[in-house]
């Protein structure tokens, strides 16, 4: 990484550690605890992830950090959906325990084709083959590739969605959990992965900034979940923070490096 950009991004996670974190961790602290734990103890997930070190690069943001934490957050969704006003909601059954497998899947499976046009698709049809080899049920590999051939923002995906009771919560799960890595995580880890990987020069990346601040924020309206819509909009907010602020640093204490730059091939924080 350009020494310039990894001072930015030290000024960014320090920007980042200043805010409060979103209100999901703290007030959803026992759902996440619960989808960490079966995360880390399910003997298919490691062995999903140990191939998956060989598809995902973690130099373009987009790696296993990216993976396990959508996933873990994705199973946190459901899990809180499923039990939200429910009176002795059954948080260790049997069924509530595969759907937050089936959204630790969809998590770690999502983004296998992300440096593809049409990736979302793309990756559906990565996730069909690998599941298929592991031996899942045809409509869990269903549900889980809906799940992720509609996991991409301003884009409208044309499949029907399976028909079983499980297949549009973990849809709408995977889409929260991914976008709610649109606020501070972009800041902390995603976006300076991708600008290292792309070699973006720092006026090119500056020359388009404020449209991608405006991108984020459309972010807001497009939760699908009761869950996602709750706290998503929280979690954007803080990253627009981050955003702006960091926005005033870099023109201030990094404006010699800015220089002039027209050329119109952007990124997107």
């Amino acid at each position: 990484m350009d020494e310039t950009y990894r001072q930015i991004r030290q000024r960014a996670r320090e920007l980042v550690k200043d805010l409060p974190e979103p209100a999901f961790y703290k007030e959803e602290a026992d759902a996440l605890a619960r989808s960490h734990r079966l995360f880390d103890r399910n003997k298919t997930l490691k062995g999903l992830i140990s191939h998956l070190e060989a598809e995902l690069d973690e130099d373009f943001g987009h790696g296993l950090f990216h993976a396990q934490k959508v996933a873990i957050e994705a199973g946190a969704i459901v899990l809180v959906e499923r039990c939200s006003g429910t009176k002795g909601c059954d948080a260790d059954s049997p069924s509530l325990e595969r759907l937050m497998f089936k959204a630790h899947c969809a998590g770690l499976l999502h983004d296998t084709m992300r440096k593809h046009k049409d990736h979302a698709e793309k990756g559906a049809a990565y996730a069909e083959r690998v599941l298929t080899e592991l031996g899942f049920p045809t409509q869990e590999i269903h549900e889980i590739a809906f799940a992720i051939a509609c996991h991409e923002a301003f884009k409208t995906h044309d499949g029907t969605c399976p028909a079983s009771p499980d297949a549009q919560l973990l849809a709408d799960a995977l889409y929260d959990a991914d976008k709610f890595r649109w606020g501070p995580d972009n800041f902390a880890h995603t976006v300076w992965d991708m600008v290292s990987y792309a070699r973006i020069p720092l006026p090119l990346f500056m020359n388009h900034y404020p449209r991608a601040l405006e991108g984020i924020a459309r972010i807001k309206k497009t939760f699908r979940s009761q869950t996602g819509k709750l706290y998503g909009p929280g979690f954007i907010d803080i990253g627009l923070e981050v955003g702006k602020k960091l926005h005033t640093i870099i023109q201030t204490e990094f404006a010699p490096n800015l220089g002039h730059c027209t050329t119109s091939n952007p990124t997107s924080p």
